[in-house]
């Protein structure tokens, strides 16, 4: 009787430590995933940027929507392997922020769900503000609203943030967030 109580308990105390395994696991693949779309989006905002000084263009054409809104979604053209930034209307909540795990194993963002694509439990979105510095004092600022720099400041660069808002086990939604600053140091 002894015998088998011991070896009920240590049984049982060996599923419990696999039970734990595999949700740290699960916890574990699904934080990796959230950090690398994170990361990729602040990476589209500077490859934007740079792509911009190729151009010889000032470093913030398309990145800064014209009706002043502030956040966007990477858009990863599939053909030609291009990125671009849409500021269509862009929350969590909304599902044009849902990202999509192609028959390939990309992971994209698209207006419309891509043929064969299955949607994913992430969704992002892109913060990107104004960073300006005042001509007199070189203190700088970001700008969180629609506005723009003041006369006595300069558009010196862009803050950005990457979102990534992700299911977790136990049905919990969790947000990651990357930030960053991008200069125009060029």
């Amino acid at each position: 009787m002894v015998a088998i109580t011991v070896l009920i308990t240590s049984i049982a105390s060996a599923l419990a430590l696999v039970q734990s395994s595999i949700t740290a696991s699960r916890i574990g693949g699904a934080q990796i995933v959230a950090a690398n779309l994170a990361r990729e989006g602040l990476e589209v905002v500077r490859s934007v940027r740079d792509s911009n000084w190729l151009r010889s263009q000032s470093f913030q054409v398309g990145l800064i929507d014209g009706s002043g809104n502030k956040t966007a979604r990477p858009i990863l053209d599939l053909e030609d392997g291009t990125w671009s930034l849409s500021f269509a209307a862009t929350s969590f909540s909304n599902p044009n922020s849902a990202v999509y795990l192609t028959t390939s194993g990309a992971f994209v963002q698209a207006d419309t769900q891509p043929p064969g694509s299955t949607v994913t439990p992430y969704s992002r979105a892109v913060g990107i503000q104004h960073l300006c510095r005042d001509l007199s004092t070189g203190v700088e600022r970001i700008v969180a609203d629609t506005s723009t720099c003041l006369v006595s400041e300069q558009l010196v660069g862009l803050a950005v943030a990457s979102h990534v808002r992700y299911q977790s086990v136990g049905g919990n939604f969790r947000i990651l967030t990357v930030e960053e600053r991008l200069y125009d140091w060029r």
